[in-house]
């Protein structure tokens, strides 16, 4: 009997279909992490990884709420691995960590890059671990813009605005910024500057004047913050965990119990829904979190948002 080419092409692509939704499943249906990196029983530790850049606030409040309400953590452990992101985000898990410090130790531990909004966060915590070579600082804010208009002139495309004041099209990049413009964004930035500087200070317990020179958008290694008195010690995961003993009162004798926020499972209807791109990309992100940082950056500084990046 003679085979049917489109019955072929058919079942080949069935297959490939399923294997989809067999990786689909076990990507965010199925991402078991492991509960503890110290074997169970003995003190348990909540750890929450705040890594790539800075744009929502929601999933880590909320992870922080979970801790703080479980009395089995005794200590919240904050792994930041991040180059900062947008203003307000930064600064609302800021003041959950403060909250949440008042309840149970915070200990934040930088990892590869600690900088502008991920300094922002650590220094809300009761103490910062730093690995020596750790990219952290960058203490600043920045807002991003650019002039199109000789773009537009070349590709002989006017643009209009109606607007009902002279600032409601600030930043507008079919244009040069006016003097005035410019001014009033500076004073904006200047006045988000000025929270940085005392969050920084408040968290460090320095004096103002004693931060303002470095917090001039510099970024300083980890052996360099903690000379500066940014930073508490320097070390990895070991060295954080030794802080959180010393700060939850722990002995040594007994065993730290590492725990992680569980993942959120999606049901088959989110997964094959009209969401199923974004279900799948934050099911990717979770299990390999570089992709946060690539995620992040498409709303980068270009949105023309503050940013403390």
């Amino acid at each position: 009997m003679k085979k049917n080419p489109l019955l072929l092409l058919l079942g080949i692509s069935a297959l490939f279909f399923c294997l989809f939704l067999v990786f689909v499943f076990s990507t965010m249906g199925n991402l078991v992490k492991d509960k503890s990196l110290m074997g169970h029983g003995g003190v348990t530790i909540g750890v929450i990884k705040i890594h790539g850049v800075i744009m929502d606030s929601q999933k880590t409040l909320k992870e922080l709420k979970d801790f703080e309400e479980d009395s089995a953590v005794k200590a919240i452990l904050l792994r930041i691995d991040s180059p900062g992101g947008a203003v307000g985000p930064s600064q609302e898990i800021h003041d959950a960590v403060l909250r949440v410090d008042k309840v149970k130790p915070v200990i934040a531990s930088m990892e590869s890059v600690a900088a502008s909004g991920g300094f922002y966060v650590a220094v809300a915590a009761r103490k910062i671990v730093s690995n020596a070579g750790t990219l952290t600082g960058s203490i600043g804010v920045i807002m991003d813009f650019a002039n199109l208009s000789e773009l537009y002139k070349w590709g002989k495309v006017e643009r209009f605005v109606i607007k009902s004041g002279k600032f409601k099209d600030i930043g507008s990049e079919n244009r040069p910024m006016t003097a005035d413009e410019k001014a009033l964004l500076q004073s904006l930035i200047g006045n988000v500057y000025e929270q940085f500087l005392k969050a920084v200070a408040t968290g460090r317990h320095l004096p103002v004047e004693q931060v303002r020179p470095i917090a001039d958008g510099r970024i300083l290694t980890g052996e360099q913050a903690f000379n500066a008195k940014l930073v508490d010690k320097l070390g990895g995961l070991d060295v954080a965990l030794d802080s959180i003993r010393e700060e939850a009162k722990i002995d040594a004798k007994q065993k730290l119990n590492l725990i992680y926020p569980e993942p959120k499972k999606r049901s088959l209807l989110e997964v094959l829904g009209s969401g199923a791109a974004d279900s799948l990309m934050q099911g990717l992100v979770e299990r390999f979190p570089m992709l946060e940082q690539l995620k992040g950056m498409q709303a980068g500084p270009g949105t023309h948002g503050l940013m403390f990046l």
